[in-house]
């Protein structure tokens, strides 16, 4: 593709020495014939520019299509590590509460421990008091003790007395008794349900950690598939790039191309009009018609009408008068002094009719115009040969008789004619 590309753009500058559009304009192929076949060459060259264009410009559609979809699914990760990140949080969380919990937990079985500790010294405490309340029944006769404790009763009252005194130690040894029994139970249920409580909150930590885990290596793969997007994301643009390049490229010779092809086809009618003014020219030399177009001559600049000076380039009637002003009778044409592009062409209140000409001469920049024209030949933008028919002699604008008034600016002309040149530095009257 880019061979061709600078295939055509060779081909591009291959024509650009044969039609040149600078000042000095020359012309290898004079006749019709050859200027004919030159223009269906370009034609065929645009064509192929043209085509290559819609290449260029199918491969630019695919390429912003693969863009799309590349940014489609940018989005759509993103979408998901987004969610794992708040599922990360979520299970953070999570963590930290059964961290929490587990740590509660501890110190609920420390505590419990504890309270283990004082009721198995309670318990033995009990126990040894309760072995030697056995020992004393047993050595005593048992229930036949508490019996003679009744028994030995001074009177109904000390009876009444003893009997509640037995009966109450009895009844605290039983309630000592199921009191142990209760809290000995208690406290090893407890236990159970406090070691397969942490035991739990062990397991569902172990389960969160293993599931942050997980979310973490899912997030590092989506961020590593995410930075493959971007990179050739990236490239994809870059390559976007390099054929916008080579589309303006194609575009530029497109256009430079039409631009020949326009400039062969005016040379079509310049090429007779070459033949006229050759004519007229050699007329001139050989003392023909005294009103014809002056000889074209060589130089930068030749004389833009035939007829006498009229008027310097010098202080005129309290102001300064900034041409050279050429004056004669009858139909008289007005040629350009140099090839170049026409500024401007258009009827003036203070000009008249007048025609404004840019020249490149030898890199550098000049401006001429051409004043009090009765008519003008050529239009705003056209490129001119020079000794190329401008239009004639007249007398429109702020004129006093039939003349030219001729001007030569170095560089651009402004209002204050700062640029203005005397003619005569450059032109032969």
């Amino acid at each position: 593709m880019k061979k061709k590309v600078f295939a055509l753009g060779s081909a591009f500058t291959v024509m650009l020495t044969t039609v040149t559009f600078s000042s000095g304009t020359s012309i290898q192929a004079t006749s019709s014939e050859e200027i004919e076949q030159e223009i269906n060459e370009l034609e065929n060259k645009k064509e192929d520019i043209t085509e290559e264009k819609s290449t260029i410009t199918n491969q630019q559609e695919e390429t912003e299509q693969k863009i799309a979809t590349n940014q489609a699914e940018q989005e759509r990760i993103n979408n998901e590590i987004i969610s794992i990140d708040q599922q990360l949080t979520q299970t953070e969380t999570e963590i930290a509460t059964t961290e929490g919990q587990i740590e509660e937990t501890i110190q609920e079985i420390e505590e419990l421990e504890k309270n283990i500790g004082e009721l198995e010294t309670r318990i033995a405490e009990r126990n040894e008091l309760l072995k030697n309340r056995l020992r004393t029944l047993q050595q005593n006769g048992g229930e036949i003790s508490y019996l003679e404790v009744i028994l030995g009763a001074k009177d109904f009252g000390d009876f009444l007395s003893r009997s509640n005194a037995v009966n109450t130690i009895m009844g605290q040894d039983k309630k000592i008794m199921d009191q142990q029994k209760t809290e000995v139970e208690l406290l090893q249920v407890s236990k159970i349900e406090v070691e397969e409580k942490k035991t739990s909150l062990e397991d569902q930590k172990e389960t969160l950690v293993a599931l942050e885990k997980q979310l973490s290596e899912q997030r590092s793969q989506k961020e590593t598939l995410m930075a493959q997007l971007e990179h050739e994301e990236e490239e994809l643009h870059k390559h976007q790039m390099t054929l916008q390049e080579e589309a303006d490229l194609l575009a530029s010779q497109e256009a430079a191309f039409a631009k020949l092809i326009e400039k062969r086809s005016a040379d079509l009618e310049e090429a007779k009009r070459a033949e006229e003014l050759a004519r007229l020219s050699q007329e001139s030399n050989n003392g023909g018609d005294s009103s014809g177009t002056p000889p074209v001559t060589s130089g930068s600049f030749m004389r833009p009408a035939q007829g006498y000076v009229s008027s310097e380039f010098e202080p005129r009637w309290g102001s300064f008068h900034y041409g050279l002003d050429i004056a004669k009778g009858g139909t008289v044409p007005i040629v350009a002094s140099a090839s170049g592009y026409v500024i401007r062409s258009y009827l003036s209140g203070s000009y008249g009719n007048a025609v404004f000409i840019a020249h490149d001469i030898d890199g550098q920049m000049f401006t001429t115009v051409y004043a009090h024209m009765r008519n003008r030949e050529v239009s705003t933008g056209q490129w001119v040969n020079k000794g190329e028919i401008i239009g004639y002699m007249g007398n429109t604008g702020q004129s006093f008789g039939q003349h030219l008034h001729f001007e030569v600016h170095v560089g651009e002309w402004n209002g204050a004619k700062s640029n203005a040149v005397n003619p005569r530095n450059y032109v032969s009257f």
